[in-house]
């Protein structure tokens, strides 16, 4: 029926609906397929066969054996009879790719002249992608919904958080706008000042402001190009009319385009941390005064031998040495001390003593006490008081009562060999005597036994002398100063070292030729003694010392002499010398005399030269020295007005020099012209 009222226009809409790309099929009520276009035939594969010969539209399009409305599906024919109005109903299709494809069916009813419902146009287009495309913006919009509900849910619950934060910081917290009014004023800020928040909204934020700045706004940095301030100390008054101290941090507050709308600023009351800061500095400054006062010395180390404070003291005798290892600055070591007393006190929890030589050749008296840091460690404060002056005092002082035993000892010895000596010296010179007054030619055994008897008066004043200068120089007495000749108390300082030298095989030399300086032309007026060895210059200055302490300072020296040169020399050699030069020196405008002894022994290293009249520090091999001799020497010729002082070249040579000061001659009065 549908087909005979097309008529001829069968082949116009034929023609007319190939053109179109998407699949077009006109049905009859029965289901039968009256016309498709092109892509119909594509879609459906039916390729060229003849209308009469397609199947029904639910064969054709679906492979369906009924019609859709048996199968489940929704049948166009069937609603646009019963709607009697176009439809739109969705099929999925099974591609041969094996996906499922979405077609959207677009049914319109096509009606005779009387109206009567011939069949329906069907069109047919695949929204596959466009159906992906609208479900995956769905569940875009589904996933942008829920991320909006999440994240407003977050900056809710921030702003609540914030908010309470805000109310219950333990700092008040404030903000203005760029006249400084006040926008908000939180609960700690209430605390503090006394006014509460509706008290200050609106009001000027330095109506709490205190001191001689109490005019200008408390965030006046927000003009500043940082709009940042941090740890401003100001006074600030309270509503009860109080002042207190106040530490302030306050920034900026911009809108979205970065201009400054106001600032938010936060303070804390410090007026009682101030206080107690100021107790507590007074506290330390009185202990760092009376650390002073008593010469001590304070470190604290850590468990890791670090130096984390000093004290003034110490910072005076050791240098800056915050950070260094503790064995390094004490003792000169690269690795921890065999004994830690550090570790013993923090180990023990009980104070460590000790008294120890340190690496700057000082004597220091330690005190190792353990305490806990603020940060919760257990360290070390170390008291050091240095003590080398009590030390040497007391080495002085046990010396003196040793040289006082051997004074008596000596005295006592003295007296003993004198008697049989001089009763020696004596009856040889009652022979001698006799042996000469007798005029008769000596036979060749008597001439011998005259030789005999004046070498042993020699030799028995040769001991008494040495008994006299060991009793003199033992009893060091402590008598005042008096004018001596230099020559004669080198004299005295080597009749008791003398027989030791040579016996080592050491040579003495007074004033070498040629090695006499320029400066005895300024020899000081001054009476001139005759030196007891012709070697010695025959016209030396008198000076005014303690001859026993100069016997001591000289012994001293020609001993130092005799140890690097046997450390340097295992026998007799031409090099083995100690050499004796005396002269007048010129230091400044004061005239000396210098008296040098200079070895050719081991020499000092320059690294320790500078330590040598240290009390305690000694080059010498474990029981060779006491490390006090050059310290004492240099205090007695200190005390003497005078200096002593070393050069010396290692491996080379040695030379101690004793410059010791001369009486100016009084100038002669000039004579008034007339």
């Amino acid at each position: 029926m549908l087909r005979k009222y097309l008529g001829d226009k069968y082949r116009f809409l034929q023609a007319a609906i190939d053109g179109m790309a998407d699949p077009i099929i006109v049905v009859g009520t029965d289901f039968r397929v009256n016309l498709m276009n092109r892509a119909a035939r594509d879609y459906s594969r039916c390729g060229d066969r003849p209308i009469d010969d397609l199947p029904r539209c639910h064969q054709l399009i679906f492979g369906l054996a009924e019609t859709c409305d048996h199968v489940g599906r929704p049948c166009p024919l069937l609603m646009v009879r019963a709607q009697g109005a176009q439809v739109r109903v969705e099929h999925e299709y099974p591609a041969g790719d094996g996906l499922v494809r979405t077609f959207e069916i677009s049914a319109s009813p096509l009606l005779s002249e009387e109206g009567e419902l011939l069949g329906m146009v069907e069109s047919m287009r695949d929204v596959t992608e466009r159906k992906e495309a609208a479900e995956l913006l769905r569940s875009d919009q589904e996933r942008l919904e829920e991320r909006v509900r999440r994240r407003t849910a977050e900056l809710v619950q921030a702003k609540e958080q914030a908010e309470l934060l805000y109310r219950v910081s333990p700092s008040a917290i404030f903000t203005v706008d760029q006249k400084g009014r006040v926008t908000s004023w939180n609960d700690k800020a209430r605390e503090i000042t006394g006014y509460r928040e509706r008290e200050m909204l609106g009001q000027s934020c330095h109506l709490v402001m205190a001191g001689e700045d109490a005019s200008t706004a408390c965030c006046q940095f927000v003009s500043a190009a940082d709009g940042r301030v941090q740890g401003q100390e100001r006074l600030i008054r309270t509503k009860a009319g109080e002042h207190r101290v106040a530490r302030f941090n306050s920034a900026a507050l911009r809108d979205d385009r970065g201009e400054i709308i106001g600032c938010i600023g936060s303070f804390e009351d410090i007026t009682e941390q101030k206080r107690i800061e100021e107790v507590m500095r007074t506290e330390r400054d009185k202990f760092r005064g009376m650390l002073a006062a008593l010469g001590q010395g304070m470190h604290i180390l850590n468990r890791n031998f670090e130096i984390e404070y000093q004290n003034e003291v110490l910072r005076t005798q050791f240098g800056d040495k915050l950070g260094e290892k503790c064995y390094r600055v004490y003792k000169g070591r690269e690795v921890p001390c065999e004994v830690c007393r550090m570790h013993a006190a923090i180990e023990s929890g009980a104070i460590q003593r000790t008294e120890e030589l340190m690496a700057n050749g000082r004597f220091y008296e330690q005190s190792y006490a353990p305490f806990m840091d603020v940060d919760g460690q257990t360290k070390a404060l170390i008291l050091l008081r240095d003590i080398t002056e009590e030390k040497a005092l007391q080495a002085e002082t046990m010396r003196a009562g040793q040289l006082a035993s051997i004074g008596e000892l000596a005295a006592g010895v003295a007296h003993e060999i004198n008697n049989p000596i001089n009763g020696i010296i004596n009856y040889a010179q009652v022979l001698l005597d006799e042996s000469t007054q007798i005029h008769l030619d000596l036979t060749g055994e008597h001439k011998v036994l005259l030789e005999v008897l004046q070498r042993i008066i020699k030799e028995g004043e040769r001991i008494a002398g040495i008994v006299k200068n060991l009793l003199a120089f033992a009893r060091q007495r402590d008598k005042g100063v008096e004018e001596v000749a230099v020559a004669a108390v080198i004299d005295d300082a080597l009749a008791l070292i003398r027989h030791q030298m040579l016996k080592d095989g050491i040579s003495i030399v007074f004033n070498p030729p040629g090695k006499l300086p320029s400066a005895l032309a300024n020899i000081a007026a001054g009476q001139c003694l005759t030196a007891p060895h012709p070697e010695l210059p025959a016209e030396l200055p008198p000076v005014l010392v303690n001859p026993q302490q100069l016997q001591q300072v000289f012994l001293n020296l020609f001993s130092n002499a005799r140890y690097a040169l046997n450390q340097r020399y295992k026998s007799k050699a031409p090099g083995k010398k100690v050499e004796i030069l005396t002269a007048v020196v010129t230091i400044g405008d004061q005239p000396y005399l210098r008296t040098t002894i200079k070895d050719y022994g081991t020499g000092i290293p320059p690294e320790i030269v500078g330590h040598i009249f240290d009390p305690f520090f000694s080059s010498k091999k474990p029981g060779d020295g006491t490390g006090l001799g050059l310290s004492i020497s240099h205090s007695l010729v200190r005390d003497m007005g005078g200096r002593l002082h070393v050069e010396s070249e290692p491996g080379r040579f040695t030379a101690m020099m004793v410059d010791l000061p001369l009486k100016r001659r009084n100038p002669e009065p000039q004579r008034q012209r007339p």
